[in-house]
């Protein structure tokens, strides 16, 4: 922690300020990855330089997602013996799974950023998708060129539909597929917001989250044209190597923050060494629920955020059966289906570059996040009830009606999400961030998909026209959760003002003590 200290004392105000250091910092030993940064980016901090790349690894995920999301939307919608294109519950169904999926990988992180800290959690978590992956694209293979995949079937009689061997590993891959990209961008995002204060935040979020879009563009492109020559597992494969490059560039960021004095575990150091002293003084360990309870009791917003993130889930995942039912419906072919879709979300991340690089910048210098939060929902709530009064919507006006509700999260809600937890402790960062972004987003999309199961299984298949209107009501409850939060949220004149010492660390990342957490007696 001393470390730490020092050298913020010795750069001065030229890190606050956004320009190198000087060469009192000469002493840190310097890397390829150092010269390469300040090469191509100069005059800016090695705080800065290793967010950049941070946000590097971030796009080389989302690269890889798209090439994974498109594979496992279209073999687990094909009409074929490995997929449940004709048993409508099956989607909702198989959503209704992410959540206890998700919370089995929360643990699993919770457990390894105890033991060894954000890096090592970031590596692990990383490098086991890559793997899980690249088996299940051999599994699938293996299974269709020995012709086993359906040798074995097992009848479920409440869901209506025989188990294969090649049924279930479609349904694994399929719910992993879902799990896993909260779990590593909300740690990618972390580092960020643990590294950066909250002006340059405002400056640098929203350019780190076009690069992910730009990739996510190129990825929908190219995986349009390679899906004919690679195959559907093919795209699982290219989506497992980009996370390797992913865990690459993230490891090389937590490296420089290393080196540089300026590592976020050197928080969680100093936690842990306080909560020892604390547990001899009790005399027992608080179990992981009541910590998250805890923290939640002391930090109010974290909570808005976790109904916020629900409530836009429990939206995004009716739109998103909406969207697939009609795909399925009008797109037959498992490829083309395939490659319609990557198109889709190539437009989507399109969109969202520009807005993210052209006018967000320029939108975010005139708004608090407040009113940000309160303006939001309005466009995907026009789309809604437009869509809501059609008795049969097109494609094209449910993919628009998707399309819009994916450009506000890509663009509005993930930079301002992330603006809220800059000033936030280290707990809030990586613990609180991790448990609303994996376990509240995906309890969000498993709840709605089980209540639509729920209701599929009661009623029958549900038509268009019904989930439309369902997308108007929730719609409607994501507005009132945007509208509860911004009132949590303070205006930007109070929030630059937190730049005082919190939890020992020097005022450079903005750790004050923030109006967003209750005050410790």
């Amino acid at each position: 922690m001393a470390s730490r200290i020092r050298g913020q004392v010795d750069v001065g105000t030229t890190l606050h300020l956004g320009v190198a250091p000087s060469a009192s910092a000469s002493d840190v030993p310097l890397t390829f990855a150092d010269a390469a940064m300040r090469r191509v980016l100069p005059g800016l901090t090695p705080a800065l330089h290793a967010s950049v790349l941070m946000a590097l690894s971030m796009a080389s995920h989302f690269f890889g997602y798209e090439f994974a999301r498109s594979s496992n939307l279209s073999s687990f919608t094909s009409k074929g013996t490995s997929g449940f294109g004709s048993d409508p519950g099956a989607f909702p169904l198989a959503m209704a799974c992410v959540s206890p999926f998700s919370v089995l990988l929360l643990l699993g992180y919770g457990r390894e950023l105890d033991l060894h800290g954000p890096r090592t959690a970031l590596r692990k978590t990383t490098l086991f998708c890559s793997a899980a992956l690249s088996a299940t694209a051999l599994l699938s293979s293996a299974m269709e060129r020995l012709g086993v995949g359906s040798s074995v079937k097992v009848r479920l009689p409440i869901l209506g539909y025989d188990l294969t061997p090649a049924r279930a590993v479609v349904w694994a891959s399929f719910v992993f597929q879902n799990s896993y990209a909260h779990l590593l961008y909300a740690q990618q995002w972390s580092f960020i917001g643990s590294i950066l204060t909250s002006e340059e935040g405002a400056t640098w979020f929203a350019s780190f989250a076009g690069l992910s879009s730009i990739s996510s563009t190129i990825a929908g492109t190219m995986l349009s044209r390679w899906v004919e020559t690679i195959g559907l597992n093919g795209l699982l494969v290219v989506a497992s190597l980009g996370l390797i490059v992913t865990a690459v560039l993230a490891d090389v960021a937590y490296d420089m923050s290393e080196r540089h004095g300026f590592d976020p575990a050197e928080e969680i150091r100093k936690k842990e060494a306080s909560k020892k002293e604390s547990i001899g003084e009790a005399g027992k360990e608080k179990g992981k629920v009541q910590e998250a309870v805890d923290l939640f009791r002391r930090v109010p917003i974290l909570g808005a955020l976790f109904w916020e993130v629900i409530s836009f889930q429990s939206l995004s995942t009716i739109l998103n059966v909406c969207f697939v039912t009609r795909l399925k419906e009008v797109v037959t072919d498992d490829a083309l289906r395939a490659a319609w879709t990557g198109k889709f979300y190539s437009y989507v991340n399109g969109a969202s570059g520009l807005l993210q690089f052209l006018i967000l910048p320029l939108f975010m210098s005139y708004f608090d996040p407040s009113w940000v939060y309160r303006l939001m929902p309005l466009a995907p709530f026009v789309c809604t009830f437009w869509t809501a009064f059609q008795d049969n919507p097109s494609l094209y006006l449910v993919a628009f009606s998707f399309f819009a509700a994916k450009v506000i999260d890509y663009t509005l809600r993930n930079v301002v999400n992330e603006m809220i937890y800059v000033p936030l402790d280290f707990d809030s960062r990586y613990k609180g961030k991790e448990i609303i972004g994996v376990f509240g987003s995906r309890f969000g999309k498993s709840g709605m998909s089980l209540l639509l199961s729920g209701l599929t299984y009661m009623f029958g298949s549900f038509g268009i026209q019904e989930l439309a209107r369902l997308t108007a009501v929730a719609s409607t409850g994501w507005w009132a959760c945007t509208y509860r939060l911004s009132n949590l949220i303070p205006n930007r004149s109070k929030g630059s003002g937190a730049k005082k010492k919190k939890d020992g660390i020097a005022g450079r990342r903005g750790r004050g003590a923030s109006p967003l957490s209750k005050k410790q007696k």
